[in-house]
């Protein structure tokens, strides 16, 4: 597993408070508009450390709830467009 994040249009989004490293992970991006301000939080899944990889590069606090404390039904697996 990469802890990279990297976009065929935006290009790689790199770590706010050193450009010469990562943001990490697949939620990278979102970690790093966090750490800058841009956005007041953000909001992903995390089941191999998606959120708490790019939050610890990024010096911001990542959550990850338990199973338990959230539930799954009513909730769509899937593309949202409907495609798998």
């Amino acid at each position: 597993m990469w802890v990279e994040t990297e976009n065929n249009i935006y290009g790689v989004a790199k770590n706010p408070w050193n450009e010469e490293k990562t943001a990490g992970g697949s939620s990278g991006g979102d970690a790093g508009m966090v750490a800058s301000r841009c956005v007041p939080f953000g909001i992903g899944s995390d089941l191999g450390g998606s959120i708490r990889i790019p939050c610890d590069f990024c010096g911001v606090y990542g959550f990850k709830i338990t199973n338990a404390r959230s539930s799954i039904m009513n909730q769509k697996i899937g593309h949202p467009s409907g495609v798998n």
